[in-house]
């Protein structure tokens, strides 16, 4: 490579001489030549004619020369070296010089096996800063190296200043130039050598050296004499002398600091090596100086290394360099030897060591005269691809020693291992002075030095003389060196185990120190605590100092006044498991006595001295104790322990004697308020108990808040503002609990995990709540909790800061408790780094809550759980309005006013949840919560992956929410993204809102978003139009663990729509959540958005808006989905979600995208989860719908399969099924009925229900377009199976025959006996069939606000009672035309077409200028009630503007509750718009100009319900039953109570034969006061018994029925209560008595009661006892039943209904009956049908569509569920059940995404594919 570089080289430099650049100047630094040419300066008289005219090579007179051609020159070869250079002409491999000639060079060869070095010196020159040389070299070896030095001449030492590195081998000679300076007369040395195993080929050359001028020789005569100092002296540069003791001892004695220059104490290796070298030179693994280029390229595979001391790739710094294959090279780095270091000595440098095999290095201490070095440091294997710095300490060294540093190979080595910036620090001996501070120091009396008292005998030789540590006691310290002296371990039970004497490292890596502390080597003794086992966490080991006298003796000698007792130690606290180490101060002989000092955790792996003054007034002892971490790296050591100016005491200490304590009784304060009120501290004065703890003062004094939480605290001063820890019953020692604490308590080591300053002053005095990990166990848990919180405000926020740093940091929960109820609404686990974060809870409006922080102790004491500055913010419940609200507020129902910005937004701000009516937020298009599936929302189908809809928290551990933010628990919804596999970094997820319209104005969109964790991954916000994106947001990263919201204004030329993008971050632990997006008001859906798609049939086929049948017919939209088949072949209801036995499709039962699995069709299986057959086949051939199980499902995973619309049902609909729920086939299945406003479950079952079929029915009564749901949920993750087959709606089909019966009472009966919802009358629109709903409409049309505007132009505001805004830009106005041709209607609405309509006239206005009009009269205060209907006209031009519909209440404030824009079309279009306000309100129509003068808008036949008058719902009067009749449930008739329960059906709903109990309820009266034979009433009144339960009340209050059972007997029984039973007429007075207790049965046999026989009925004698000849039309033992004469009961008529209508019905069931009989009759001649399912081959329709209804059935047999009255050959379809078989075909598609398996916004998302979608 070097070689191919050095071609290339000479390539370039080839085509400068053979194309000359003509420069027209040449610099300052440059010669030009001959030619124009320009040649750097520096390139002069180098023996090579540059400028190509040899003009380069001219007047080197002043250059100090050699090309060896005559000799050596100037030039001398060293002495000193074992080998010598040879001018030759060639060499191995060489045969010419630099200038490819037969001339002279210098060469040096290998010596036979030896190593061969030759040194070539220069004249000495003057000091300098301008010399430079150039020389020539070649290299053809792979053994040693090439080098220039500089040597100072004074001095006598040398710095290299070049290295040619023999690894960039060229075989060409190269020019080298180098530039000196040097304050110093100095020497220049090249200096070559090659390594023992050098081959005999190999050579090193030079030639051609030249010295600038700048480079002069130093005159003889001025050469220095020759030095003269005495033997083992040195000899400064100035001709000083000094000891050689006191050369390289940190301390410059030489003036210019010659002693120190080969041993600096900074070496960044930028100049030289500073005396360090390699110690095994020549083995091929060495230690080298060098740079980046240097090293080997094999060896690193990431751009150039730069050093640490400038950061560059031309700095310098030692590195390992290997070139030979030998299997256990060892290279070792050797620094200078120094002669001694003071006791704080420090070494620190920068280590690198990254690579796959680079290995592990130690540095290690020799010690002249010891024989073992001493390991210092090591590491192990890669340590990143980053500079390590690291920090040894050295300590007091009284004999030289030397640094080294070794690396061994082992033949395996790949990667860089290298050395930069060394630095020693506090090394130096302290230096001589004349004189000491008294008292405070003392004088060494050899080297003279100042050193402080406090370091007297304290085992270190601090003066460097010894003379400190000179007359000491023994009796005062001891350095373990032999033993332990006077100190003893703890024997009397105050420990778990004792200290252990050692030397050398401690048993256990990476913990406890390396060396002792008095020698600093390994032969060194100390003690310490082993933490391996048997010790386990929190054991400790006490050791116990001698005892002391007092430290304050009265009469004591004056001279120790000044003194104080003190005690010294080392001590070594390093290992990642290291706990506490305390010193204690005990008077007493047992106890720990006073703590002194305490440390905790991991200090380094160096000594530290600590020093502490005594202070006792009685004999004391000191107590030094060690405790265990909770694993085996926390060994502890102590060492030179020392006490001075403590006198020593003779005897024991006393025993501890504990006095008594005792508690004052509590005192409670008298108060007069009744029970459920608060006393006050005022008297007299009591408050609701609801009103205490609710964040706002309701007491005049403020008492009701003085036991609750404070709304903010800081924990200053360890207050805790009404939280209060929650103890646990069985209370430990040193269990894991929430504490008050400071930063100023932290011991080192502790920082790593604990904050230092607080985040209320961020200072260390600061306070906080902190849950300390030292304690406890693993998953420990303490709670911090709030008293019971009566009530919060709407905005009720939780604010918190925590910081949760550590390796091994628990968790962090708040959690709301509610009575016993508690769940989980924000967590936090794992380290969080270093900082304070902030947290955030919403809570809204909550009443009796308590708040709880609750924090889980890691695995590890390394991870405190810390909490400050917790605060409630807003959380007082608002106040009662005093004060109208403003036209900017919205007015709550309750009176309460709220911003306009806080409408609709799926919290609860007014308290009463008026704000958040679903009537009321109306105009807010399209907002989602997500709580049942993803609303208008789609996913895209080109991205990588889906949005997930999710409840609770995500599945990724450490991420995402603990709750969503709508309902704030763990049964919210939102959606996510889930960023754990299978998803990759950078992979997209796209979901697409609904099409918005470019005439949007104020148009905002609001969401919420969650994104915490430690991933990179983003949320970006974008429009889409018309296939192009625009950024309106990106969030990336960590944006806090709580949910946020964003407001973002969306405005576009073009109809859009808005997409979220969510993109996968870099780890797992990021997953991205959204939640609650509400689009403002002025946020319009576009037309085609709204308007349906369907193909219309080809002209003249159908009409307009009608759809084609299979058989040829037409069916209008009104006609799909009523349970009816009107096309005759079933196409209207084939794709409804209709009867389906699931063997030919899903029979238009679809699925919905929004789930994360679906229920899959599918046939039996005995091996899979699934059931192992169907039902309706029974075999394994079979199919139904089943839970899939999916590869990552999660348990509460949902799936959901849904009908269509369904119009309207029969008060007697059911919906049958057969499901299927194992052990093995596992779910939970839910049965929804959806209707516009209300979602509920109807039907639910889990858990084993047998491994069999099972069948449910299911009634679903008269409802009305409402949609069916089953829910299928995960009971277990990853699990399915559970099925459902064969769903059948029966008798579904409304029938005009049920007489009153209607979905609602409120709807409108049609003469033709239909029923239609009554805002539908007089709507200027007939939808009953025979218009009866438009008749009668006056009272309607002259309502105030309602206009048909046929009037004079002058008098319609008056007429109307409407008025023009004087806000608006300009006016409405009638006519019967429109002033510009081609826009608006050419005729008003009304059915001749003449008369006139309301209108904007745009020509003449500018685009987006408004038009309003108002109603002048209030209508009441209602919701969902008030139906407004009008006619407009929007035609012709595409940049239509809008029409919008809002109710202005008392305040002014506007709310939107209908809007249109875009062209509807030449034609009238009519609306229907439920009016909202919770006070009395206006109506405001507003008109927008659009785009060009044809947009035209126009208005007619305006119209408003009756409850619009009224403000509240307006109904017939309702259906009121004589006292004698039972009302039914659902088809609103009235039956005779006889009838109920009888056993047949008399409801049209059959709800007279539904929840009938077995007997009457009532307790009977005391008996005993009436002969046998009689029953006595609560009055006393004696009835014969033959009257008790005979269905007759015939006691005051009829309690002769009570308890009797519900029993249907024949003419002539009895009912009797004891069997129960019916008596047979012929035991009736057989002198037997057959019914107890009363004997009715032997009960009036002679006699009739009186009135006896009712309904005028006679009573005759029989010998069975008293009979009843009733009158026509009556009937039972009494006469007292109605006999049923018609199969239909007519239900009775409300007042206004005439009774002809009475007479049509008799005349219609009449009918009936007759038909009904004549079928019968016919049927009875049939075979009987079984309820069996056909085979669906077994009909030609599934082969043949087009065949008629008749050619369906392969023979007469009628199908289950058909009634009698049905003719197949009917035209018009009407009363045909489709809750009949065969089911139809559906073709499947194996596309699960297709339209036909999946439905449409709004109750489910499509697959939007944002490719082909393009607004």
């Amino acid at each position: 490579m070097a070689l191919l570089l050095y071609s290339v080289w000479l390539l370039l430099e080839f085509s400068v001489v053979l194309n000359p650049v003509f420069a027209t100047a040449c610099s300052d630094q440059e010669l030009t030549c001959s030619q124009g040419l320009c040649v750097p300066r520096d390139s002069l008289c180098d023996f090579t004619d540059d400028c190509g005219d040899g003009r380069d090579e001219e007047n080197c007179s002043k250059y100090t020369r050699c090309d060896f051609e005559e000799g050596f020159c100037d030039l001398i070869q060293s002495s000193d070296t074992h080998s010598e250079w040879t001018r030759t002409t060639e060499a191995a491999g060489l045969k010419q010089d630099h200038r490819n000639t037969s001339a002279y060079f210098l060469s040096l060869l290998p010596v036979g096996g030896n190593r061969s070095t030759a040194e070539l010196n220069s004249p000495i020159f003057l000091p300098s800063q301008t010399c430079q040389m150039s020389f020539y070299h070649y290299v053809g070896a792979t053994h040693g190296h090439l080098e220039v030095l500089v040597q100072s001449h004074s001095a006598g030492q040398s710095s290299e200043v070049w290295k040619h590195s023999l690894q960039l081998q060229t075989d060409a000679w190269l020019r080298t130039a180098i530039h000196f300076t040097s304050n110093h007369s100095f020497q220049v040395v090249i200096r070559g050598e090659l390594s023992a195993k050098s081959e005999a080929s190999e050579v090193l050359a030079i030639d051609d050296l030249s010295f600038s001028p700048g480079c002069v020789i130093l005159p003889e005569s001025s050469l220095p004499p020759p030095l003269a100092c005495p033997p083992s002296w040195f000899s400064c540069g100035g001709g000083e002398c000094i000891e050689v003791s006191k050369v390289c001892d940190f301390t410059p004695h030489c003036p210019d600091g010659e002693d120190e220059a080969n041993c600096s104490t900074e070496c960044d290796f930028e100049s030289d090596s500073c005396g360090w070298y390699e110690f095994t030179l020549g083995d091929g693994f060495d230690w080298v100086r060098g740079s980046s280029a240097d090293i080997t390229p094999d060896y690193f595979d990431h751009p150039a290394l730069p050093d640490h001391s400038t950061n560059s790739t031309e700095g310098h710094f030692m590195f390992i360099l290997k070139n030979s294959s030998s299997l256990s090279p060892k290279a070792v780095l050797r620094g200078p030897w120094f002669q001694q270091s003071a006791s704080g000595c420090t070494m620190t440098f920068w280590h690198y060591n990254s690579g796959i095999s680079v290995g592990a290095a130690d540095m290690a201490l020799r010690i002249k005269g010891v024989e073992n070095s001493t390991v210092i440091w090591a590491t192990l294997y890669d340590q990143g691809r980053r500079w390590n710095q690291v920090t040894v300490q050295l300590g007091r060294i009284a004999q030289p020693f030397q640094i080294t540093l070794a690396k061994i190979s082992l033949g395996m080595f790949d990667g860089v291992s290298a050395l930069d910036d060394v630095t020693f620090e506090n090394c130096s001996m302290p230096p001589a002075v004349e004189e000491c501070p008294a008292h405070t120091h003392f004088h060494c009396l050899h080297t003279k030095a100042c050193v402080q008292r406090l370091q007297l005998c304290d085992l270190v030789d601090d003066c460097g003389d010894g003379s400190d540590e000179e007359g000491c006691s023994p009796v005062l310290q001891c350095n373990f060196e032999d033993g332990l002296c006077d100190w003893k371990q703890e024997q009397s039970g105050g420990d778990a185990f004792d200290w252990t004497r050692i030397s050398g490292p401690t048993p256990t890596l990476n913990t406890g120190p390396w060396k002792d502390h008095t020698l600093g080597t390994i032969y060194g003794h100390y003690l310490y605590i082993e933490s391996s086992l048997p010790q386990e966490f929190r054991d400790t080991a006490v050791l116990l100092s001698p005892v002391f006298h007092p430290t304050h003796q009265p009469g004591r000698d004056s001279s120790w006044s000044h003194r104080r007792c003190v005690f010294r130690f080392h001590y070594c606290m390093f290992g990642p498991h290291v706990f506490t180490l305390a010193v204690y101060l005990r008077t007493t002989a047992t106890g720990r006595g006073l703590m002194l000092w305490t440390g905790y955790g991991d200090q380094g792996n160096l000594w530290h001295k600590k020093t502490l003054y005594i202070h006792s007034a009685r004999p004391f002892q000191i107590l030094i104790e060690g405790t265990v971490g909770d694993d085996f790296k926390g060994d502890i050591a102590i060492d030179d322990i020392s006490f001075l100016d403590c006198e020593p005491y003779d005897g024991e200490l006393p025993s501890l004697i504990t006095p008594a304590v005792t508690t004052p009784a509590p005192t409670v304060l008298p108060h007069s308020c009744p029970e459920g009120q608060f006393a006050c501290g005022t008297h007299g004065e009591c408050i609701p108990l609801s009103q205490v703890c609710d964040f706002k003062h309701d007491c005049s004094d403020g008492l009701d808040e003085t036991n609750c939480v404070k709304e903010s605290c800081g924990f200053e001063g360890g207050e805790t503002c009404g939280w209060t820890i929650v103890k646990p019953s069985l209370v430990t020692q040193h269990a894991f609990r929430w504490a008050t604490d400071q930063g100023e308590s932290i011991h080192n080591g502790e920082q790593y995990h604990r904050p230092t300053n607080d985040h209320t002053l961020n200072s260390p005095e600061g306070w906080y709540l902190c849950a300390d990990s030292s304690n406890g166990y693993y998953g420990q848990t303490s709670d911090l909790q709030t008293p019971v919180i009566s009530s919060t405000g709407p905005q009720c926020t939780l604010i918190f800061w925590y910081h949760m740093n550590g390796f091994t940091v628990g968790s962090l929960q708040v959690l709301l408790r509610h009575r016993n109820a508690t769940h989980v609404v924000w967590s936090q686990t794992g380290n969080q780094g270093n900082k304070w974060r902030r947290g955030e809870v919403f809570l809204g409006l909550l009443n009796n809550i308590q708040v709880v922080f609750r924090a889980k102790r890691g695995i590890s004491y390394m991870g405190d759980v810390v909490i400050d500055d917790v605060s409630f913010l807003e959380c007082s419940p608002p106040p009662p309005s005093e004060q109208p609200c403003t036209p900017e507020q919205y007015t709550c129902a309750n009176g309460h006013c709220i911003p306009q910005d806080n409408l609709c937004d799926f919290t609860n701000h007014c308290g009463d949840n008026s704000d958040e009516d679903p009537y009321i937020c109306k105009g807010f298009s399209t907002r989602c919560n997500f709580e049942f599936d993803l609303c208008s929302w789609r996913q895209c189908q080109d991205d990588d992956f889906d949005w997930l809809l999710k409840a609770g928290s995500t599945p990724t551990f450490g991420t995402g929410p603990s709750t969503d933010h709508t309902l704030r628990d763990p049964s919210g919804h939102y959606i996510y993204l889930e960023s754990s596999f299978p998803q990759a970094v950078g992979d997209t997820a796209h979901v697409t809102g609904p099409l918005l319209s470019s005439r949007s104005s104020e148009c905002k969109m609001r969401f919420y978003f969650h994104m915490s964790g430690d991933s990179f991954g983003t949320l970006s916000v974008f429009t889409k139009t018309k296939g192009h994106l625009h950024l309106l947001l990106n969030l990336t990263g960590d944006q806090g663990n709580y949910w946020q919201m964003r407001e973002i204004p969306l405005r576009s030329s073009a109809d859009f729509q808005v997409v979220f993008e969510g993109k996968v971050g870099r780890t797992e632990k990021g997953d991205i959540c959204l939640d609650d997006i509400i689009f403002s008001p002025g946020c319009l859906l576009a037309p085609s958005a709204t308007i349906n798609n369907t193909p219309s049939p080809p002209a003249g086929s159908c009409p307009p808006g009608s759809s084609f049948c299979e058989n040829g017919r037409c069916f209008t939209p009104e006609q799909s989905c009523d349970f009816t088949d009107d096309c005759g072949d079933g196409t209207d209801e084939k794709d409804c979600g209709t009867s389906c036995s699931f063997e030919n499709g899903r029979c238009g039962w679809k699925s919905s995208l929004a789930d994360i699995f679906d229920w899959a069709l599918g046939s039996g299986s005995v091996q899979s989860i699934r059931p192992p057959h169907d039902h309706t086949l029974m075999d394994e051939n079979g199919h139904f719908i089943y839970l899939e199980a999916t590869p990552v499902g999660l348990k509460g995973d949902k799936a959901h399969i849904r009908s269509s619309i369904w119009r309207e049902s029969s008060a007697n609909c059911k919906l049958s099924f057969w499901y299927y729920i194992s052990h093995k086939a596992l779910g939970i299945i839910r049965l929804l009925i959806k209707t516009e406003n209300d979602l509920v479950e109807v039907w639910n079952k889990t858990g084993h229900q047998g491994n069999k079929w099972n069948r449910a029915e299911v009634p679903l009564r008269k409802l009305r377009n409402f949609e069916v749901i089953f829910e299928g949920i995960r009971s277990k993750d990853v699990s399915g199976g559970a099925a459902l087959d064969d769903l059948e709606f029966i008798d579904c089909a409304p029938s005009a025959v049920e007489s009153g019966s209607c979905p609602a009472v409120t709807d409108f009966v049609c003469h033709s006996g239909h029923c239609i919802e009554s805002h539908l009358v007089c709507d200027n629109k007939a939808d009953c069939a025979d218009e009866s709903d438009e008749m009668d409409c006056d009272s309607i049309r002259d309502s105030p606000g309602a206009c048909d505007f046929n009037m004079e132009d002058d008098k319609w505001e008056e007429s109307c009672q409407l008025s023009q805004d004087t806000d608006d830009d300009f006016d409405w106005r009638i006519s019967h035309k429109t002033e510009t041709p081609g826009a608006g209607p050419h005729t008003d609405h009304s059915p001749d077409g003449g008369g006139n309509f309301l209108y904007i006239h745009s020509a003449a206005q500018r685009e987006g200028d408004v038009a309003k009009v108002t109603t002048t009269s209030a209508f009441p205060a209602s919701i969902g009630l008030c139906h407004l209907r009008f006619w407009f006209f929007m035609n012709r031009s595409e940049k239509m503007g809008t029409l919008k519909v809002y109710t202005v209440g008392v305040s002014g404030s506007p709310l939107l509750m209908w809007a249109a824009t875009g062209n509807h079309g030449n034609k009238w279009t009519y609306a229907n718009v439920i009016l909202s306000n919770p006070t009395p309100f206006r109506v405001t129509f507003q008109a927008e100009v659009g785009g060009d003068m044809w947009t035209d808008i126009a208005l007619d036949n305006i119209s408003y319900t009756a409850e619009c008058m009224v403000g509240g719902p307006v109904t017939p009067q309702p259906l009121t039953c004589a006292v004698d009749q039972f009302q039914c449930a659902y088809s609103f008739q009235c039956i005779p109570e006889s009838w109920w329960c009888d056993e047949e059906p008399d409801c049209a709903d059959e709800s007279d034969e539904e929840l009938c109990p077995t007997a009457i309820p009532g307790t009977l009266p005391p008996q005993g006061g009436c002969p046998p034979g009689f029953y006595q009433c609560s009055d006393y009144r004696c009835l014969p018994s033959i009257l008790r339960c005979d269905g007759v009340q015939d006691c005051p209050k009829g309690e002769d029925e009570h308890s009797c059972p519900l029993l249907q007997c024949e003419l002539g029984e009895l009912v009797c209560e004891s069997s129960p039973g019916c008596v047979p007429l012929q035991k009736r007075c057989d002198h037997s008595t057959d019914c107890l207790p009363f004997h009715s049965d032997e009960s009036s046999c002679h006699e009739c009661p009186p009135g006896y026989c009712l309904n005028r009925g006679s009573c005759l004698l029989d010998r069975h006892g008293p009979v009843c000849i009733c009158q026509t039309g009556w009937t039972g033992n009494r006469c007292h039943v109605k006999k049923k004469t018609f199969l239909t009961t007519a239900s009775p008529t409300p007042e206004d209904i005439k009774l002809d209508s009475v007479y049509v019905g008799i005349g219609i069931g009449s009918l009936l009956l007759v038909a009904g009989v004549a079928v019968c009759v016919l049927a009875s001649c049939k075979k009987k049908c079984h309820f069996t399912k056909p085979n669906p081959m077994d009909y030609g329709v599934m082969d043949n569509p087009h065949l008629d209804w008749k050619a369906e059935l392969s023979s007469s047999d009628k199908s289950p569920g058909v009634y009698p009255s049905t003719n197949p050959k009917r035209t018009d379809g009407q009363g045909l059940s489709i809750s009949v078989y065969p089911w139809r075909r559906e073709v499947e598609v194996s596309n699960r995404k297709d339209a036909k398996l999946s439905f449409s916004n709004p109750l489910y998302a499509n697959g939007a594919d944002c490719k082909s979608s393009e607004p």
